[in-house]
């Protein structure tokens, strides 16, 4: 369905997902983040793939790993956002930029990407059935170890 045929509560609902998602996963919120995916929804992140309900202790363990080793209180931010709605499925893409603050010194950007996103009415609430991670410039793996 084109965008302009999308009707407005489904984009507002799926856009504020997309915000809730961003909130929770900053504060290390993890149950509020696992939230965010259907029972059996998938996370296939920059360094790993996580079943989110199933899995979200392994991706807790993830995240204090990534917050302890040199990438604390990150905040993700969202731009160009794309949202396609098809009766109870969807599809959103956007471009991200996370940003990262250490106790001490500047803050710095910690990764930039894509997100693309395969959504689905559950309930009546829109959630990531999957949510994919393409990161830009060098390999994943070198901006975990990045100062």
């Amino acid at each position: 369905m084109p965008l302009a045929e999308t009707p407005a509560a489904d984009i507002a609902a799926i856009t504020d997902l997309l915000y809730a998602y961003n909130v929770a996963v900053d504060a290390l919120d993890i149950d509020g983040w696992a939230a965010c995916f259907t029972p059996d929804g998938v996370f296939r992140g920059a360094f790993d793939t996580f079943a989110a309900h199933a899995e979200k202790d392994r991706f807790a363990a993830h995240a204090y790993e990534l917050e302890a080793g040199g990438m604390p209180r990150l905040r993700h931010f969202m731009s160009n956002i794309r949202i396609q709605v098809h009766g109870v499925d969807a599809e959103s893409h956007c471009f991200f930029l996370i940003v990262s603050s250490p106790d001490e010194g500047s803050s710095a950007i910690a990764m930039v990407g894509e997100y693309h996103d395969r959504l689905t009415r559950v309930d009546g609430q829109w959630l990531f059935a999957e949510r994919v991670v393409t990161t830009d410039g060098e390999s994943a793996a070198s901006h975990a170890t990045a100062s």
